[in-house]
């Protein structure tokens, strides 16, 4: 992988790894690990539940059938009420696909909390690398205006991560405003808007639960085929991080993190606008399903750390 050159914290670095008889060669970036990168994330198929303590495994023919795979969340103790009052966390399980016959379960809430149920671990999984990564920059933004020197591997981290985020010149407080998560409920909300709640063709076939477009072979512009629900909700995060449209949205996020630290999601989606040709309209939409379905409530859940509840969602039984 090559790096443009990114003179700014180079600069503020170069004499302090100077000083240290540290030299940064060609071949040394293969031997460096490597940031999370967002899109580029494995999926991991092990998952930490709540209640009970207990290993259970997933097999994937419960992934294949919509309600098979609403009795395997009830069965593990999955509860959507539980996790939005805050009185459990959510387990890890990462489905790889949507169900194929989600659109047929006959009672609209209970697809409703089954395509949550699929959606947050995911939305919380991509949020919680992306969150490691910025808590590694803050770091290293600390130790360099306290005047200690980089480490070899820290630059060579923070232009790797430069280069994932499209920030050429390597700037740290540039970055940051890049390197931060989405909140859940409005993640949930675009996903809700823009696949029907998970009933869409192309987010039941290509995972392309948020509408996103990109080229295919033949150079034309088509919906997006994502391998995993993963990939799909990394891919999603890395747009609103990077992209031009959505700079607004960043400013917004930056804004709220100087003042108070927390994140308002309601105020942030009015930065949308530009996500679809709708416009204000797309924003009020968003702001209904936030609403109607109390979307706001999974803005401070977490996945579970506990490892006496293991569940396997193995995509191989």
């Amino acid at each position: 992988m090559q790096h443009r050159t990114r003179t700014s914290l180079r600069d503020r670095v170069a004499i302090a790894l100077l000083a240290l008889g540290v030299g940064l060669f060609a071949g040394l970036w293969s031997d460096l690990p490597s940031p999370r990168l967002p899109g580029k994330m494995a999926t991991t198929n092990v998952a930490s539940g709540s209640f009970p303590p207990v290993t259970y495994a997933i097999h994937r023919a419960e992934t294949r059938k919509a309600l098979l795979m609403q009795a395997a969340f009830d069965r593990i103790g999955f509860d959507l009420d539980a996790v939005a009052q805050g009185y459990t966390s959510v387990p890890r399980v990462l489905v790889g696909s949507l169900p194929p016959d989600l659109d047929r379960l006959d009672a609209m809430d209970a697809r409703k909390t089954l395509f949550l149920r699929l959606l947050l671990p995911v939305v919380l999984h991509v949020n919680e690398q992306i969150g490691a990564d910025r808590q590694r920059l803050l770091a290293i933004r600390a130790k360099m205006a306290g005047g200690t020197p980089l480490s070899a591997d820290e630059v060579q981290w923070v232009l790797a991560l430069a280069d994932a985020y499209d920030q050429p010149d390597a700037e740290i407080d540039a970055l940051l405003k890049k390197v931060d998560v989405v909140p859940p409920s409005m993640a949930l909300a675009q996903a809700i808007e823009e696949s029907g709640w998970g009933t869409s063709r192309i987010a039941r076939q290509n995972n392309a639960v948020f509408g996103q477009f990109g080229q295919v072979a033949s150079g034309d512009w088509d919906y997006r085929n994502f391998a995993s629900l993963t990939e799909a909700v990394a891919s999603y995060a890395r747009n609103l991080n990077t992209h031009r449209a959505y700079r607004e949205f960043r400013q917004a996020r930056a804004r709220m993190r100087a003042h108070d630290g927390e994140l308002d999601a309601w105020e942030l989606a009015s930065s949308l606008h530009r996500y679809s040709e709708r416009g204000d309209d797309y924003v009020q939409s968003l702001r209904s399903i936030m609403r109607d379905n109390r979307l706001e409530a999974f803005d401070t859940a977490r996945l579970n750390r506990r490892r006496v509840a293991t569940i396997v969602a193995s995509l191989d039984q």
